[in-house]
């Protein structure tokens, strides 16, 4: 649980921070991290018999995730005033 909260805690603060400052490289950063999570758990091998912890955890880490595109495309992409640019 406790690498779940640290990772919610850094993408949560990624894109507040990103929002504040209009520093928007912050929330591509989340949108990053995300978007590897999403390929670390999807295409985990998982046991046929998996425990109902085991699946709760998967949904709280995609929750997370989404949670960092979720940031990455709103305080990232869309309010950028350089769509595209990064410069």
């Amino acid at each position: 649980m406790r690498p779940l909260l640290i990772t919610y805690a850094v993408i949560l603060t990624l894109g507040t921070t990103a929002m504040l400052t209009d520093y928007y490289y912050l929330a591509n950063i989340a949108g990053f991290i995300s978007a590897i999570g999403f390929l670390f758990v999807f295409f985990k091998d998982r046991p046929d018999d998996e425990p109902e912890y085991a699946k709760r955890m998967r949904r709280y880490w995609y929750i997370v995730f989404a949670t960092g595109i979720f940031f990455s495309l709103i305080f990232g992409s869309l309010w950028n005033d350089q769509m595209g640019g990064m410069s």
